[in-house]
């Protein structure tokens, strides 16, 4: 966490600065790099809710789509904009400074087809800006918050997906989804060691 490293994923390579999440380092964003590189994007307006380093946009970017990668880490910003530029995305990525939606509505208000999230699914309040990665609130209240607001910035056909773990209380995710007003389901389970990540796709009722 302490220095600058660069890591190749997908093809493509990433600069990860101190205080970023590492997409490298977790099995969690390599299943959902996975997961987005089967889809057919082109044409479609992507939001990267909590992107990091970017890795997440670039891939979309890399199916065709356009792609406003929020974060509420300046340093990830910073991240974002250079692999967009080094991995010649800069035309169809976007970053922006955001508590979840909060510089959106004001700036990019605009109806995404699918917005991506792997929300930080630890209890706990984090410390610094490196653990907003991993811990969402003592009740998981950047969860529900992500799920009350992104109604707002979906398109008539539009979808949230999102990844989950077997490390969180999974029942309660289900519950919080169909508690803010969508429908879900599971697209894919991807069984490893010591841990099972889940995609979920939701859509408003």
């Amino acid at each position: 966490m302490g220095k600058v490293v660069r890591q190749k994923l997908a093809g493509f390579t990433f600069t990860v600065r101190p205080t970023v999440f590492n997409p490298a380092d977790f099995i969690s964003s390599k299943v959902f790099i996975s997961y987005i590189k089967t889809l057919d994007l082109a044409g479609k307006l992507i939001l990267d809710m909590g992107s990091g380093s970017g890795v997440v946009s670039i891939i979309a970017a890399s199916k065709g789509a356009e792609c406003v990668a929020a974060d509420i880490n300046p340093v990830a910003i910073r991240c974002i904009t250079e692999n967009a530029l080094h991995n010649n995305f800069s035309g169809e990525v976007t970053a922006i400074e955001s508590d979840l939606f909060e510089s959106l509505r004001n700036i990019y208000q605009s109806k995404y087809d699918i917005i991506f999230f792997n929300p930080p699914y630890y209890k706990g309040n984090p410390t610094n800006n490196f653990e907003r990665a991993f811990k969402g609130g003592p009740n998981l209240e950047v969860i529900n918050r992500f799920l009350d607001d992104a109604k707002n910035f979906l398109a008539p056909e539009g979808r949230l997906c999102l990844l989950v773990s077997s490390d969180m209380d999974l029942d309660d995710m289900y519950s919080r989804i169909k508690t803010a007003g969508y429908d879900y389901k599971i697209l894919q389970t991807n069984k490893k060691p010591f841990e099972t990540f889940y995609i979920i796709e939701a859509v408003i009722k």
